[in-house]
């Protein structure tokens, strides 16, 4: 009797035991899953950058006189000066005496040719006298000569007269230009942004102020090496300045990349332009910048968070098969855009992967997919 019953629990142990194993089989069989498919795109794409106001051509204005005192100071910074306006006067003494010394030079060397062209008159008319006597034998032969030497003299030393003025009037030129020189004036129309120079200092090589050309300003931000293969000129831009939100485009790309910050400069100049006469924009304020770069096709992409990594860095998600089982597969990834992410090998547009790449299932698994 008792060989009976424990014969009976052994088989009622094995028969719980074995339905236990087949529920949970099931169970995880019949595991809902949310998946989603490999899908071809076109990303639309966006930079947002940081950057400031900055003047579209900045002039640097110097002097070339080093070492001069500067009498007057007459711009300031945030003035609006005309093209020719004088900004600074330089001290000028030793050129205006040498100027006032050349011109009494000159007035004396115009004098002077006015005689020996008088002397030139009457050698001339005393020669032609002497030809004539010559013919009646009146005059000798030497002294008909003597008389062409004289008016042969005569001639040289207006050609020295008129030498000298010309020399005299170079050196006048020159004076009167290096007394223009000692007015530092604006090469162009525009707002002083920057002056350097003091009234009593001595005059260096350095710009002495800086004017924003006609006023223009523009959008000046930095962008790393890999953004700069994104860009070209001419992509459409949105910036934050103030309280407004405004528009423009990219102008210029620098060629060049910072050795220091590894950084390219840009440029945006604004679709209405960004002028400061009277003073609405200060120079050097912080903008917001959003740059929208040309779409992307995409062949394959599916949601970042379907991605796993191994051990060795190796990509990988998992693929739901139509018979509804987990594969683990093998990916190469491409550029990510938002949440999602361009796979370049390893999936084919309309295959399903798991949504969440932490789900408790492996490979293998059979799952209900849920598609998103």
């Amino acid at each position: 009797m008792k060989l009976k019953l424990i014969l009976w629990l052994g088989i009622s142990s094995f028969v719980l035991t074995a339905c236990s194993e087949q529920e949970a089989q099931e169970q995880v069989s019949q595991m809902k899953v949310s998946v989603v498919q490999a899908k071809s795109d076109e990303w639309i794409r966006t930079l947002t950058l940081s950057g400031n106001v900055v003047a579209k051509e900045d002039v640097a204005i110097s002097t070339p006189l080093q070492g001069l005192q500067v009498l007057e100071v007459k711009a300031e910074i945030g003035d609006w000066v005309e093209k020719g306006q004088v900004l600074a006067e330089l001290e000028h003494s030793s050129v205006q005496s040498q100027l006032a010394q050349n011109e009494a030079a000159l007035n004396r060397a115009k004098a002077n040719l006015i005689a020996q062209e008088a002397t030139l008159r009457e050698a001339e008319a005393t020669l032609k006298r002497y030809q004539t006597l010559m013919q009646s034998e009146s005059v000798s032969r030497m002294e008909l000569d003597q008389q062409k030497v004289k008016a042969q003299t005569a001639k040289a030393a207006v050609q020295a007269a008129k030498a000298e003025i010309v020399q005299l009037q170079a050196q006048l030129n020159d004076n009167r230009h290096q007394r223009t020189k000692a007015q530092v004036v604006a090469p162009a129309s525009g707002l002083i942004t920057q002056r350097t120079v003091e009234s009593g200092s001595l005059t260096k090589d350095e710009a002495l102020f800086h004017l924003a050309k006609n006023g223009e300003l523009e959008i000046l931000s930095e962008v790393n090496r890999d953004e700069v293969a994104l860009l070209r000129t001419g992509l459409n831009a949105d910036f934050q300045l103030g309280a407004e939100l405004l528009t423009g485009t990219l102008r210029l790309i620098s060629p060049e990349i910072d050795a220091a910050s590894r950084l390219a400069k840009i440029r945006i100049q604004p679709t209405e332009p960004l002028v400061i006469k009277p003073v609405k924009t200060a120079i050097g304020t912080d903008v917001a910048v959003k740059l929208h770069l040309a779409p992307k096709a995409v062949a394959v992409s599916i949601p970042f968070s379907a991605v796993s990594f191994d051990n060795q860095g190796q990509a990988f998600t998992k693929v739901v098969n139509l018979q509804n089982k987990v594969e683990k597969r093998a990916i190469t990834l491409g550029v990510m855009h938002q949440s999602a992410v361009e796979i370049l090998t390893g999936l084919q547009t309309g295959e399903q992967v798991i949504k969440q790449a932490g789900v408790f299932v492996d490979e293998g698994d059979v799952i209900e997919p849920i598609l998103e």
